[in-house]
């Protein structure tokens, strides 16, 4: 009977708590509020920093095909001939993807590809991969 009325209170709380989220997720999204936002939209500069941020991205982020292929075409069979043969590669990719970041970042204020296209795809490094399985005993 003394945790009665804490326990009450907790109950409340919680429930105003699932009632805000739940009322938050039933709303759109707002429309640009932010001068800064409005003025992005207007002009379309979204696709141009994105543009730039891959670009900024692929320029410092070039050397990480090195250990990549070298990891990918790595076999227990040949040892030395894949090592050398995922750094060949990896050398190569990396020099083409930093060359591409260069490119970008220099001309990301022009729509080409069509539409501020990527010219090469993500790293995997940075894709996102899918959720873990959850354990037999969580």
């Amino acid at each position: 009977m003394k945790h009665l009325p804490g326990v009450m209170l907790g109950a409340i709380v919680i429930n105003c708590l699932l009632a805000s989220r739940l009322s938050a997720a039933a709303r759109p999204a707002p429309a640009a509020t932010d001068k800064t936002d409005e003025l992005l939209l207007r002009y379309n500069l979204y696709p141009a920093l994105g543009k730039l941020g891959r670009g900024v991205g692929n320029a410092l982020g070039g050397w990480l095909e090195f250990p990549l292929n070298i990891q990918k075409h790595y076999t227990k069979a040949d040892t030395a001939a894949s090592l050398f043969t995922g750094a060949a590669v990896g050398l190569v990719k990396g020099a083409i993807r930093t060359g591409v970041g260069v490119y970008e970042t220099i001309t990301f204020f022009i729509p080409y590809p069509e539409e501020y296209a990527p010219i090469l795809p993500t790293l995997e490094y940075f894709k996102r991969s899918e959720p873990r399985k959850e354990l037999l005993l969580e």
